[in-house]
């Protein structure tokens, strides 16, 4: 058994974004109801609320499954299966979460830009997002390399 500290440390922050992501998707329609002096008033959500809502809504499930997947993943490396084929296709899936996420997020901006006025936020959790999907990406190659290279080193034996 894989024994890393930090890798339970994250199993347990991902199971919490479980919860997390839950309260949010509660929490959105009365936060963005607040009045200026509720001790839950954050002003992006209150002011702009009405034009996020229907993004952040689409991309829930998206988020849902990512969190899904790296459970998983974190699940197989306390296992020690790291360079698994299963692992790539859990990253492949996370990577299209990503990118699902920065193109609502993009098309997001794009209406509210045109429609209502620009809230730069939404782009730059779009860039993110796309960001993210870039760096997952990498980590998928890196470890699918790997897995050719301890198939030929298997075969070699």
């Amino acid at each position: 058994m894989y024994n890393d500290k930090t890798t339970g440390i994250t199993h347990i922050a991902v199971r919490v974004c479980y919860f997390l992501l839950l309260g949010a998707v509660i929490a959105f329609p009365f936060l963005m109801r607040a009045k200026e002096g509720d001790w839950y008033y954050f002003v992006m959500l209150a002011v702009h609320g009405k034009y996020l809502i229907y993004p952040f809504y689409a991309v829930v499930p998206a988020g849902f499954i990512a969190l899904v997947c790296l459970d998983k993943i974190l699940g197989n490396i306390k296992k020690d299966i790291v360079f698994d084929n299963k692992n790539i296709k859990l990253l492949n899936i996370i990577t299209i979460c990503c990118l699902y996420a920065a193109v609502v997020g993009t098309v997001s901006f794009v209406i509210i830009a045109a429609v209502y006025k620009s809230i730069e936020t939404v782009i730059l959790l779009a860039f993110g997002e796309g960001f993210m999907a870039l760096v997952v990406r990498v980590v998928r190659n890196i470890i699918k390399k790997a897995i050719e290279i301890k198939e030929d080193n298997d075969l070699v034996v």
